[in-house]
């Protein structure tokens, strides 16, 4: 039996290496940034959707990237997506590069788009788009290598470049590229047709883009000749998204003008080249504190409660959103005042999220207040973050929350209105069809514990939201009603995250009807050290005050007022306390 070659049998494998690195990668270790993307995009299953994409330059591919990035709801579903399509570009660059059969050696150099390409997705503006728009391109140019003659290949090259044009929209610049380089390393073309063949397409590049803004009148010309949007602020175009088009031709130019068919030692030499230049890269365009603050997002969204905690037990939060988050999933499982000083704290911010004129941190924030009763305030933030999306999509997300809250208000035809867009989409149909079925019924609405607790506490009266006033919002949805746990504790919490001892000490006694078995931690120690400011002792404190949290004030006392560096000598002990958050946190 004849030997397999060794050099295709390699390069096989290193594909499927980097279908699994790929997948390793968005699947387990960014998977978050995939979450994210889906939710600021809703592709809907009709045909003014469809015309409304499309019918543009680089829309069909566009239109593909939005379908495909609609699976990325599922995060290991998004991760296999990206894996193949990586996979799929670095093959179809070595069928295109390999045709003179001196490929085989020089195969590594077919993996620098790739590679490049899951290093821009990295950053989570960058779309699929691009991907998407290369391997049609690469597709069509591999599909003219087959043609015989020449000149009928010429013609059909100068034919794909509008038509790739209208697909792809500039990515088109890379076809006529990667004919260029065809035709300069044995073609087959004389010499002044071949000047003409690439005078022709260049022409038709630059002809394409004007003749389109006859067609599209609203769009600028500069926009015209990049077409599709390949990247999530359309006023951008990323200098790295033109490196990586000019990187495709230059790497089949390199295999077909590669001297050999190369050796075993040669491709090593690449593949660690490689190797390298993926382990330096990849960490510089990757975000992990917006991964961290994507992840908390992810369940709370998912009203997870218990693993966001578990998260934090795992590593403590940083950025104000997480701490949020954090701080709502803990109230969610009744725990808020018993162990928000056992995590780190930075403030009112990680508390509740003042609005900024951004589409991504209202969304996520809206939840907090969503879950709180603020059900206008929620709504709020959800429509303004839809309206900021710098690619002028809907979201998915923003508008199944608008008709819940919409829902919730009794503006059950508005509600409607969401309702019947989220039918037309995968994941949200039915979930829209459900909730159709509740509008002007009472009793379906109440049977939903979620609903029926909100409607219950939900603010009722109107009055405009003041971010620098947050305490006495609380205050108008706890006066609403005095049983509501949730915005007492976030009352106290915000008096405690601002070191307001004197409103937590007014306020305090609000909350002596809602049975708390034990007065939470957090309480004791604010009235213990309260008290200790008014008082020399604390043993005749009159609150329910534990022994052991009278015992711990006593020896923090101690190093606090003998030591003036006491800082250090407090954090291993008492860094979960509020004496410590009081006197040492900003």
């Amino acid at each position: 039996m004849k030997p397999r070659p060794p050099l295709p049998y390699i390069n096989n494998i290193l594909s499927l290496v980097l279908w699994a690195s790929v997948f390793v990668f968005f699947g387990c270790f960014y998977r978050y940034h995939l979450a994210y993307q889906e939710q600021y995009q809703m592709f809907l299953f009709t045909s003014g959707y469809m015309e409304e994409t499309t019918l543009r330059i680089g829309g069909p591919a566009e239109y593909l990237s939005r379908f495909l990035v609609q699976f990325y709801r599922a995060p290991w579903l998004g991760a296999f997506i990206i894996a193949s399509l990586l996979t799929l570009l670095q093959r179809l660059t070595l069928a295109a590069a390999s045709c003179t059969g001196k490929g085989e050696g020089w195969a590594p150099l077919t993996f620098i788009p790739s590679v490049f390409y899951w290093i821009l997705l990295c950053d989570e503006s960058y779309k699929p788009t691009g991907v998407v728009s290369l391997l049609l391109v690469l597709a069509a140019f591999r599909m003219s290598l087959s043609i015989r003659p020449a000149a009928s290949r010429a013609v059909y090259s100068l034919l794909m470049i509008p038509l790739l044009y209208v697909l792809t929209g500039g990515t088109a610049a890379v076809f006529w590229a990667l004919c260029v380089v065809g035709e300069m390393t044995g073609g087959g073309l004389r010499a002044w047709r071949r000047l003409g063949f690439i005078a022709g397409g260049a022409l038709l590049l630059i002809a394409s883009p004007l003749a389109a803004h006859g067609f599209f009148p609203q769009y600028p010309l500069s926009k015209l000749w990049t077409g599709a949007d390949y990247y999530r602020y359309q006023t951008v175009f990323p200098f790295m998204l033109s490196a990586l088009w000019m990187t495709v031709p230059a790497v089949v130019l390199c295999l077909r003008l590669s001297p050999s068919k190369g050796n075993l030692p040669v491709h090593g030499l690449q593949t660690c080249a490689l190797v390298l230049a993926a382990i330096f890269g990849i960490p510089r365009m990757t975000d992990w504190k917006k991964e961290e603050v994507m992840e908390y997002d992810y369940y709370v969204r998912a009203g997870d409660w218990e693993h966001v905690t578990a998260l934090a037990d795992r590593k403590a939060p940083q950025s104000p959103l997480s701490v949020a988050f954090l701080n709502l999933a803990l109230c969610k499982q009744g725990l808020m005042p018993e162990r928000m000083f056992h995590y780190y704290q930075n403030g009112p911010e990680g508390l509740l999220p003042s609005f900024v004129r951004d589409f991504s941190l209202p969304m996520m924030a809206g939840e907090l207040y969503y879950h709180l009763g603020f059900i206008n305030t929620a709504q709020r933030f959800a429509f303004e973050a839809m309206e900021a999306i710098p690619d002028f999509q809907r979201s998915a997300r923003g508008i199944k929350r608008l008709a819940e809250t919409n829902l919730l208000n009794g503006q059950y035809e508005v509600a409607a209105k969401y309702l019947r867009l989220l039918q037309h989409t995968l994941y949200y149909r039915k979930w829209a069809t459900e909730t159709m079925a509740c509008l002007h019924d009472e009793e379906r609405i109440e049977a939903n514990a979620d609903w029926a607790w909100l409607r219950k506490y939900r603010t009722k009266t109107d009055f405009l939201f003041s971010e620098e006033e947050k305490d006495m919002m609380l205050g108008i949805l706890l006066q609403q009603d005095l049983s509501n746990r949730p915005a007492y504790e976030y009352l106290m919490a915000y008096c405690l995250l601002t070191k307001d001892l004197e409103h937590f000490y007014q306020y305090y006694p609000m909350g002596e009807s809602l049975g708390y078995r034990t007065m939470p931690r957090s309480y004791q120690e604010a009235l213990i050290y309260i008290w200790g400011l008014m008082n020399d002792t604390t043993d005749n404190i009159p609150y329910p005050v534990s022994d052991e949290v009278k015992r711990r004030v006593n020896e923090y006392r101690r190093i606090y007022v003998n030591y003036p560096a006491a800082e250090p000598m407090l954090r291993g002990a008492f860094s979960g306390t509020y004496w410590y958050y009081l006197h040492f946190r900003k």
